[in-house]
C-alpha cells in the first residue's frame, strides 16, 4: 500500500517503515513482552523485524508504518504498525493487524493516531476490506481503544496464552470490515 510521511505534531511524524528501524521495532516488541505481546522477551529477533518490514513493503495488501519523534539525523521509534495482509487469493483482503508503543509514549494518542492513519491507507487502497486483531482479554485500554474505532468482537480464544506463573489468559478476537459508501 502507498504510504506517506504524515506530521502529527512539530514533535511526531508517522512513516513507512524501513529496515534500519528493525532495532528500534524490536527493542518496542520486547518491552511488551511483560504485557503479553510476545510469550518471552528471547523470541523478538531483529533479523526477523527486518525481513518482516521488507515483505510487508512488497505487498500490495500489507502496511508497516511507525510512529517517530524527529531528532537531527534520524527518528527515535516510539511505535509500529503492521498491517499484514494475507498471501492466499481467498483471504487477500484480509488484514491481520498487530500494533505497539514504547511504554514510556503509551496513553498519549500515538497508538489512536497510527490506528486512524492505517485505517485511512487502507481504506483508500481498496485492497482490504477486513481488518482482523487479537488482543489480551485483561487489556481494557486496547479493546477500547479498537472498539471505539469501529472494531467489534468476533469471539475468543480461551486460555490462550500461557503466563511465567502458570495461569492462561483469553485473547479477544476483532475486526473492522471497510465501510461501505454513503448511498447517494
Amino acid at each position: 500500500m502507498q504510504v506517506e510521511q504524515r506530521r502529527l505534531r512539530d514533535d511526531l511524524v508517522i512513516r513507512g517503515a524501513v529496515r534500519e528501524d528493525a532495532h528500534a521495532i524490536a527493542r518496542i516488541l520486547k518491552e511488551g513482552a511483560d504485557d503479553g505481546l510476545v510469550s518471552r522477551v528471547d523470541e523478538v529477533d531483529p533479523g526477523a523485524v527486518s525481513r518482516q518490514v521488507e515483505f510487508a513493503r512488497a505487498m500490495s495488501n500489507s502496511l508497516y508504518v511507525v510512529a517517530a519523534v524527529p531528532v537531527p539525523d534520524d527518528d527515535e521509534v516510539i511505535g509500529l504498525l503492521l498491517l499484514e495482509g494475507q498471501p492466499l487469493m481467498r483471504l487477500h483482503d484480509v488484514a491481520r493487524l498487530t500494533m505497539a508503543v514504547a511504554r514510556e509514549h503509551r496513553n498519549k494518542g500515538i497508538g489512536r493516531a497510527m490506528m486512524r492513519y492505517a485505517l485511512e491507507v487502507a481504506d483508500r487502497s481498496g485492497q482490504i476490506r477486513k481488518i482482523e486483531l487479537l488482543t489480551r482479554a485483561n487489556n481494557a485500554t486496547a479493546v477500547h481503544l479498537y472498539s471505539s474505532l469501529g472494531f467489534a468482537e468476533e469471539g475468543r480464544l480461551r486460555a490462550r496464552l500461557r503466563l511465567d506463573d502458570g495461569s492462561y489468559l483469553d485473547d479477544v478476537c476483532m475486526a473492522r470490515f471497510k465501510p461501505e459508501p454513503a448511498a447517494g
